[in-house]
């Protein structure tokens, strides 16, 4: 999997919240993109990762947008 797991939930929030997403589906959304991204990965681990990153990857999707 290429770029930071911070990097990639953050772009996916970014574009989550650029579509008029809520939190729930921007977790969805982050989530999908990591499956996506690396099909080694579980459901669960993919959970917990966004569910342990999504703070510091909103923060970081606010640099992003801007």
């Amino acid at each position: 999997m290429g770029g930071s797991l911070i990097d990639i939930i953050a772009n996916s929030i970014a574009a989550a919240r650029q579509q008029g997403l809520d939190l729930g589906e921007e977790r969805d959304l982050a989530r999908a993109v990591l499956l996506a991204r690396d099909p080694s990965l579980t459901p669960g681990v993919a959970r917990i990762l966004v569910e342990q990153l999504h703070p510091a990857a909103v923060i970081g999707s606010a640099r992003v947008a801007v």
